[in-house]
């Protein structure tokens, strides 16, 4: 089953400067006073991050007490507290994170946003993309940054692969095949596909700097009923090239892997790897074809050096936390900004009507079109 995508938001989509240095800099304790809500694994992620950095973590909320004994044991100078209307109503915070789980993230940043304060919200923007969509105008009212936590837009090995295609060094682009699998874990309130393609989808669309134009998938619930642990998603783009995300809950190694596949050259970028990230191999496929017939073709493989690009050690989350940082300071826009979290979320609703269709009716013969205002116009077919 496909759906077309068309964006009516695709003017400007991609011309969010970068606002991040190419290092680490300490950022100035009297910068923004930033707050976080939720304080699991996220959650505590960027308090240590915000820490290392200098930057002035002033508060931490949780309805598990469990979790604000951690914070306070780890980082007393960080006030807790059970309620997030201490945050709301904290006149010296200037930005919040909002990592609590995805259902909540619209109804946290919206009432952030409201409150007059800065956003980061953790993948994904929202559960639908009318809510991002809203999200988006109410910052633009207020005049305040919407940023959304795509870490891997920050991650120094995505950014050379991303400077190689736009170089040309890999000649044609022929596609882009992702793959994110691992035992578990498994979550009640969202499929593999929302828990993990966000990540390889932002990294898609960060590369190939274009929306898709269609979305295929396909997948199987095998432990919880009507809850996927395993999709596979085909994405069409409008330049040409192909992009393959498989997810999975139920695979028994880990693996983060990404390779791109050129018509001069082809990268892999293994994430588990803890060094050498990045492998380009110098392998292409060159036909070649002496007369008129099939019996004059002849195969014509090249087989060179693979080089290991250097590539910084710079955390990623500390770089898209400096963004935000930057961004709140400045008054600019993040690079992750909120129409990189509607794109993600647009193609997730799209593989999600797949599933849900494929499930319901099959594939074969259903129409539909989707007219409600605000939406992305999409075909399923």
């Amino acid at each position: 089953m496909s759906i077309q995508l068309y964006s009516n938001l695709v003017p400007g989509l991609l011309d969010a400067p970068s606002q991040i240095a190419g290092a680490e800099i300490q950022t100035a304790k009297s910068g923004p006073s930033l707050a976080v809500v939720g304080c699991g694994y996220w959650g505590s992620k960027h308090i240590r991050v915000g820490h290392d950095l200098g930057v002035r973590m002033s508060m931490a909320a949780d309805m598990r007490a469990d979790r604000l004994e951690y914070v306070q044991s780890q980082y007393p100078s960080v006030a807790v507290s059970r309620d997030f209307d201490a945050i709301l109503n904290n006149a010296s915070v200037d930005g919040v994170i909002v990592a609590t789980p995805a259902a909540t993230h619209f109804q946290l940043a919206r009432a952030v946003l409201q409150a007059g304060k800065h956003v980061l919200v953790e993948k994904p923007l929202a559960m639908t993309s009318a809510q991002c969509r809203e999200l988006i105008a109410v910052a633009e009212e207020r005049k305040r940054v919407l940023m959304v936590g795509h870490t891997f837009e920050y991650h120094p090995a995505v950014g050379v692969m991303r400077q190689m295609i736009r170089s040309g060094s890999l000649g044609e682009l022929h596609y882009i095949d992702s793959r994110r699998l691992n035992l578990g874990l498994y979550r009640p309130d969202a499929n593999v596909l929302w828990d993990l393609a966000p990540h390889d989808l932002s990294i898609i669309f960060f590369l190939l700097e274009e929306m898709a134009q269609s979305i295929s998938a396909w997948g199987c619930a095998h432990v919880l009923p009507d809850v996927e642990d395993v999709v596979y998603a085909k994405l069409g783009f409008k330049s040409g090239p192909t992009a393959h995300v498989h997810v999975s809950w139920l695979d028994p190694v880990k693996v983060r892997q990404i390779t791109v596949v050129g018509s001069d050259a082809m990268l892999v970028f293994d994430d588990v790897e803890p060094s050498e990230k990045v492998r380009v191999y110098q392998k292409r496929f060159s036909p070649r074809i002496n007369g008129d017939s099939y019996a004059d073709f002849q195969s014509a493989y090249h087989h060179g050096d693979v080089h290991i690009p250097a590539i910084s050690s710079s955390e990623p989350l500390k770089l898209e936390l400096l963004d935000f940082v930057n961004a709140i300071t400045t008054g600019g826009q993040p690079r992750a900004n909120g129409a990189h979290g509607l794109r993600v979320v647009e193609a997730l609703e799209a593989a999600s009507e797949c599933l849900r269709l494929d499930n319901k009716h099959g594939s074969n013969g259903f129409r539909r079109r989707n007219e409600s205002a605000g939406a992305p116009s999409i075909v399923v077919t």
